[in-house]
């Protein structure tokens, strides 16, 4: 992979899809676990799950064919 690729690669990647993606899911495991009395807050590494599923899905949401860049 050469510095273009890569660059191209990082324009594409969305923080902002991240860190929103990262504050739902940590608002849909709260509201579960309020309602059902789970404990998921108490796994271990939570967090580094909820960052992992966030980042797969910004990722897979990078790589969707209906996802078009606009040229400027």
């Amino acid at each position: 992979m050469d510095t273009g690729n890569l660059i191209a690669f990082i324009k594409k990647f969305s923080f902002g899809r991240l860190i929103a993606c990262g504050i739902l899911l940590r608002i849909a495991v709260a509201i579960v676990d309020g309602v059902f009395g789970l404990q998921i807050n108490e796994i271990p590494n939570f967090n580094i799950f909820i960052f992992a599923i966030a980042l797969a899905y910004t990722i897979f949401w990078m790589f969707n064919k209906s996802y078009s860049e606009e040229d400027e």
